[in-house]
């Protein structure tokens, strides 16, 4: 079948070049010093730089006078046994972001079908003794770890999800494989993005950002929508509230052959998705996803190219302890936030090539 000029274009101005790995994901919360701890204590991450920048404009947020501190968290190095790869190349961080100026507005997704990347997981061990540990922790889960199908031929895992103090949701996930391996214990895996359709965003992550198909998860049949005690509530489009069984497809998608931290981009079927992405920067919730690039104006100039708007400028944000990164801020189909940071440059001469 002939390809067209649109599409040969999109996939020609793609960043798939610029591409280097999922930097980090951002949560908005109301009390810094609770979250970080709550955290700590609960996911294995632990504090590795403080953000405390003073105030300036955040233009690609529509804000232009604003102020935050944070925490950048990564993965704890005894979460991996010795010499695991966790332990060399953390594979995505964490930044947890308290505004001061503005002040944080609205309350995280309440629904499990919510249009927005709704959780963060991590794989872990041992299931039962996670979720012991949230509830020593003052952690809310909604229900004790379970059986959740993804495949039509029976593939599953056992799951369960809380909440944090400000309602942001969690996941913790057995990180067995199919032939029941253990892999990559203690390891921030991906994050949920709900969309509306998945063919759209699907082609968007591929064609526009570059990134690889890695799993299609699709369970045939209708499951109780208590399988992986994935949250409180599922609601139907117009509002009202589901309590019927559930059923969703996704797709697993990551960075070429970075198989560590995907994203997975859902769509409800049963029943269909639910509201709007979050519209306020400030809102309390998980609010963007953002890719380390290379060149961030070359990367900037592709999206462009691609027809994708809109898109945010050039920014340098100065993240005081963290030091000064170059980003721009843009949206997906559905609204969903997302952000590009400029790798770091090298300090010093490269080492020489020897043939």
């Amino acid at each position: 079948m002939a390809t067209s000029n649109a599409n040969v274009d999109r996939l020609a101005y793609g960043l798939r070049g610029h591409i280097n790995r999922f930097s980090h994901v951002v949560i908005n919360v109301s009390d810094l010093d609770r979250a970080v701890e709550f955290y700590e204590n609960t996911f294995p991450v632990r504090r590795r730089q403080r953000i405390n920048g003073p105030a300036q404009a955040y233009r690609g947020l529509g804000i232009e006078h604003g102020q935050f501190e944070g925490w950048v968290l990564e993965n704890k190095k005894d979460a991996s046994p010795p010499g695991d790869l966790i332990a060399e190349f953390p594979a995505r961080l964490m930044h947890l972001v308290q505004w001061k100026t503005p002040r944080p507005t609205g309350v995280p997704y309440r629904e499990a079908n919510h249009v927005g990347i709704y959780r963060q997981n991590s794989l872990v061990s041992n299931l039962n003794e996670a979720y012991a540990n949230v509830l020593a922790h003052g952690g809310r889960p909604y229900g004790e770890p379970s059986w959740i199908l993804l495949t039509p031929e029976g593939f599953g895992v056992t799951v369960f999800a809380y909440r944090d103090p400000d309602g942001n949701t969690l996941e913790m996930i057995g990180a067995e494989d199919p032939a029941g391996k253990v892999v990559y214990p203690g390891m921030m895996h991906h994050c949920n993005l709900n969309v509306r359709n998945l063919e759209k965003s699907y082609r968007f992550y591929r064609d526009i950002l570059g990134l690889d198909p890695q799993a299609y998860l699709a369970p045939a049949e209708l499951q109780p929508a208590s399988n992986g005690s994935l949250g409180d509530s599922l609601r139907n489009p117009d509002g009202t509230d589901y309590t019927g069984q559930m059923r969703f497809s996704a797709t697993l998608m990551g960075i070429r052959s970075d198989s560590r931290s995907p994203i997975d981009v859902l769509e409800w079927a049963v029943p269909k998705p639910y509201g709007e992405a979050y519209p306020s920067p400030t809102n309390l919730g998980i609010m963007r996803v953002a890719f380390e690039v290379d060149d961030i104006v070359a990367a900037r100039n592709r999206l462009v190219l691609t027809g994708h708007l809109p898109i945010g400028p050039v920014e340098t944000w100065d993240m005081g302890e963290f030091g000064e990164r170059k980003v721009v801020i843009f949206r997906d189909p559905d609204g969903i936030m997302l952000e590009l940071i400029e790798q770091l440059p090298v300090i010093g001469a490269r080492p020489p090539f020897e043939a």
